[in-house]
């Protein structure tokens, strides 16, 4: 199995107003690990989109073991994991310089068709020589089945996509969907409270001027569950579960 690791020093514009890495900048850590390992690989977005297809991400769990301080240095550590059906999985752990854990993550992608905009089986750009695709370690484990679809929500806010929320597969980058869904919390738990677990499974693209509907319904003890929903169908966009510990210090 072929790894990838990659430091990265915590910025002041990627953290929160508590000093924290802000968790979609987290999110970016492990996507341009995951990226340059592709690449490496000879499986890159580039070589990939050369070829009609891109990589997309589908599903995402990520648990945060402590909190990612402002100037803090990271390492994250990421190697690919398996298929499941018509994902490819792929794993991820965060490190501090001392070497101790401080996140874990999993993450399924799907090779998209530029043309159809369909999945095509992850074999078809995948050279089983070079990924190990059985019995490698996992980082994390999803939760069986699909998040839950509640029937009702107690609040929601409105966002318009903006260039910026745009990537290179001209859709709504996975970073984007997690600001929203946070935004949605009540203001006096994000202020006690630490995200320290998320879970999202992307459910369809959101594209340069959409509206887009952040939904909240609140779960269990420090837990919600989110739909990111386009205002002008209603369709869903993405689902989301949360889960908020007391904030350190």
């Amino acid at each position: 199995m072929e790894t990838l690791r990659e430091r990265y020093t915590v910025h002041t514009f990627e953290v929160d107003a508590f000093g924290r890495l802000a968790v979609p900048a987290l999110a970016g850590f492990l996507a341009e690990t995951a990226g340059r390992h592709a690449t490496a690989l000879g499986v890159g977005l580039d070589s990939l989109m050369a070829r009609g297809v891109t990589w997309v991400l589908v599903r995402q769990r990520l648990e945060i073991l402590r909190e990612i301080r402002l100037h803090q240095e990271v390492e994250v550590e990421t190697w690919p994991s398996g298929i499941d059906r018509l994902a490819a999985l792929r794993d991820f752990v965060v490190r501090g310089a001392d070497g101790a854990e401080l996140a874990r993550a999993t993450s399924q992608w799907y090779v998209l068709d530029l043309a159809t905009r369909r999945p095509r089986p992850p074999q078809a750009v995948l050279d089983p020589g070079r990924f190990r695709l059985e019995g490698a370690p996992r980082a994390l484990d999803f939760r069986e089945g699909k998040l839950p679809a509640p029937e009702r929500w107690d609040g929601e806010q409105r966002f318009q996509v903006r260039y910026a929320d745009i990537d290179q597969n001209l859709h709504v980058n996975n970073g984007s969907y997690l600001s929203w869904a946070l935004e949605a919390v009540p203001r006096a738990l994000w202020e006690s409270h630490s995200l320290s677990e998320v879970e999202v499974q992307y459910r369809a693209e959101a594209l340069l001027g959409d509206a887009v509907l952040s939904r909240l319904l609140g779960g269990g003890p420090g837990e919600f569950i989110h739909g990111i929903a386009r205002e002008g169908d209603g369709r869903e966009l993405a689902r989301l579960l949360t889960r908020w510990t007391a904030r350190e210090g």
